[in-house]
């Protein structure tokens, strides 16, 4: 069965050349994409920071009195 990928959405990341290079030769070391390999990392930063704070404090830590989304 043929892989159908799912839609996403476009965000913007700024890299240092030497970051960028580095990104690449990982991605080509490791045998994927460079979108997959951010994405991979995100979501390993994420659960390791829900691990570290348990993940409903760590939701709540980021929303604003009464589930308002809060400025950057």
């Amino acid at each position: 069965m043929p892989y159908v990928s799912k839609p996403m959405k476009l965000v913007t990341v700024w890299f240092t050349e030497e970051e960028k290079a580095f990104l690449d030769e990982l991605a080509k070391t490791e045998d994927v994409t460079l979108s997959k390999a951010l994405r991979e990392g995100a979501r390993l930063y994420f659960e390791n920071a829900a691990e570290k704070l348990g993940a409903s404090e760590w939701v709540e830590a980021r929303r604003g009195e009464g589930g308002e989304a809060r400025p950057a």
